[in-house]
């Protein structure tokens, strides 16, 4: 039996407009090439038109046990079609599963990855405002942002339906990092959270949190402390001090295959010389159904 599917993304609330998906050749092992692929594009955080979006193969083959967790408990059967759908893109999608009769045995094999929490800032020697003058110390750098949480497992059973079923997936956004302005208190200092990956539907109610962003280190007239690392898996590293003339060295962010947290700004060691962290990597979501045909939008 032939299948043909196609994808295109809407995204809500954000800035990208990617071109619309291709369905792309059948291949020898779907998962490995999946996963491998997600990692090259997972370079930069946050959204671009150049990103991808959904990746849709079909005739995915048997399931890639070592790239998910254990069979669930009540795993279903694998049917004869097969469907892997990948997305590296922030945003909500639709995927449409087609059952081919009302008995169908059908099931999902999913990874849920969170987006990486933005790094803190690293601010300059001041700090503390007019009042306090300026300092020869340089201002601590700031902690890394933390990953996003993967989930997994394979052999999910997916209630039969008589036509079709729509599963909702939201792959999350990194968090931006952290910057300066508002005075001393530089509210916005702190690196923000990644957002959740999810996806719901036919049963489904499924949440990968996303890494928490680093706070902001101290300027060197108050203290020149590092900024602590977000959490997340793994968590982000903590800002190094500033000292006499010398910054603080910037946290890492926490790192991962998908979702990695950002990476913190380096403390300044004159005025002006202040780092912003880095966002957070987007989220990530591998699916493959077995059993029944699907096609997203």
């Amino acid at each position: 039996m032939t299948r043909v599917a196609s994808a295109a993304m809407t995204r809500r609330g954000g800035r990208c407009s990617p071109e619309p998906a291709r369905a792309s050749q059948p291949l020898a092992r779907p998962l490995q090439c999946a996963v491998a692929l997600a990692a090259a594009l997972a370079t930069t955080a946050g959204c671009s038109t150049e990103s991808a979006p959904a990746t849709v193969t079909n005739n995915c083959g048997p399931r890639a046990a070592h790239q998910f967790a254990q069979p669930a408990a009540t795993a279903a059967a694998t049917g004869g079609s097969c469907t892997s759908l990948e997305f590296t893109t922030a945003g909500t999608y639709t995927v449409t599963v087609r059952f081919p009769t009302p008995s169908t045995t059908a099931s999902i094999d999913y990874l849920l990855v969170g987006a990486g929490g933005g790094g803190g800032r690293g601010p300059g020697p001041g700090g503390g405002g007019p009042a306090i003058g300026p300092s020869n110390t340089g201002g601590g750098g700031g902690g890394g942002g933390g990953a996003g949480t993967t989930i997994s497992a394979i052999g999910v059973p997916l209630p039969a339906h008589a036509g079709s079923v729509a599963l909702t997936v939201v792959v999350g956004a990194g968090g931006t990092g952290g910057v300066g302005g508002g005075g001393p208190a530089m509210p916005g200092a702190h690196g923000h959270d990644g957002a959740p990956t999810a996806l719901t539907g036919d049963g489904l109610a499924l949440t990968a949190p996303g890494g928490s962003g680093g706070s902001g280190g101290q300027g060197g007239a108050v203290g020149a402390g590092g900024g602590k690392g977000g959490a997340g898996n793994p968590p982000g590293a903590n800002g190094g001090p500033g000292s006499r003339g010398t910054p603080g060295r910037p946290g890492p962010g926490g790192k991962a295959a998908h979702g990695s947290g950002g990476d913190g700004g380096q403390g300044g060691a004159q005025a002006g010389g202040a780092h912003n962290g880095m966002a957070g990597q987007n989220g990530y979501a591998l699916l493959q159904i077995h059993g029944a045909t699907a096609v997203t939008s």
